[in-house]
């Protein structure tokens, strides 16, 4: 049983939109966590990479993102959770990351010192996890 789990960026979007691209073992791990009492987390870092995803035209909100943020959380077991300064020191000792984007750096930090998965289908973080024999410790690949 999982208690927590930290959602990626995409993961968030695609579960507030109903997107299809969020596979029904994904939705249903998200749904056990949420029914067995458990706390899907929205990183602070993730509200950031949304408000850029907007402010660069690359994708659309039906409303501002801050009220965006403020709906997705408003159902129960979402909890916001700011970014740690132990997780951003910690992002650094990531720079190995091959694709070395900040964001997921801190999402996998993030992860790490809550100490639950990482939900994503970002090959290169699933990569990551992978070959430092971490997988499990922040990532789940789906």
């Amino acid at each position: 049983m999982t208690e927590a789990l930290l959602l990626d960026t995409h993961i968030a979007l695609w579960l507030d939109s109903g997107n299809d691209r969020l596979h029904h073992s994904t939705r249903a791990l998200i749904d056990n966590c949420w029914r067995n009492g458990g706390t899907i987390f929205l990183s602070s870092v993730t509200a950031w990479e949304i408000a850029l995803l907007v402010d660069t035209g690359r994708i659309e909100l039906d409303i501002p993102v801050d009220a965006w943020i403020d709906r997705f959380l408003d159902r129960p077991g979402l909890e916001g959770v700011p970014l740690a300064h132990r997780a951003a020191a910690r992002s650094y000792q990531l720079h190995h990351l091959e694709h070395r984007d900040p964001a997921d750096r801190l999402l996998i930090a993030t992860a790490i010192d809550l100490r639950c998965p990482l939900v994503t289908y970002d090959e290169r973080i699933t990569q990551f996890g992978k070959k430092r024999g971490r997988q499990q410790e922040f990532s789940i690949e789906i």
